[in-house]
């Protein structure tokens, strides 16, 4: 429970850690909690090896600034938020349809989202859009 208590965390909390320094690009992963060895998870979709589970000790080796996004449902739903994550075990990662961010939302939100793709992809098309502008004005 070290980590539970480090970080305030309950199962099918969202872990969000920075990936670079400026913080543009996050890292989102849920927090599973304690099996009954004492041994507590985190479920991450990691970009090569898709959904999978790994012990937190291994998730929180690096000394990185992890922010938590609790979740907001009662116990039942809580469950349910942890079953949908270990439902999606083994799912492959893919950047723009099903990231870490995707996933984490699924799991606290039953929807798939991610709001980095989102803006990422409004960036570029506002970016195309200015780039014809200028073109057409020669």
């Amino acid at each position: 429970m070290y980590y539970a208590k480090r970080y305030g965390l309950q199962p099918a909390d969202r872990i969000i850690e920075p990936i670079f320094e400026t913080g543009f690009s996050k890292h989102h992963a849920i927090y599973l909690g304690m099996d009954r060895f004492g041994v507590e998870w985190v479920s991450e979709n990691f970009k090569f090896y898709g959904v999978r589970q790994v012990k937190a000790s291994e998730f929180f080796s690096d000394s990185k600034n992890y922010r938590v996004q609790p979740f907001t449902g009662n116990d039942f739903e809580r469950k349910s938020a942890v079953n949908r994550a270990l439902g999606k075990l083994g799912t492959p990662y893919d950047l723009l349809s099903f990231n870490c961010e995707h996933y984490a939302s699924y799991v606290q939100t039953g929807k798939e989202e991610s709001i980095q793709v989102t803006n990422a992809l409004g960036i570029l098309f506002f970016t195309f859009l200015f780039g014809l502008a200028l073109s057409n004005q020669k």
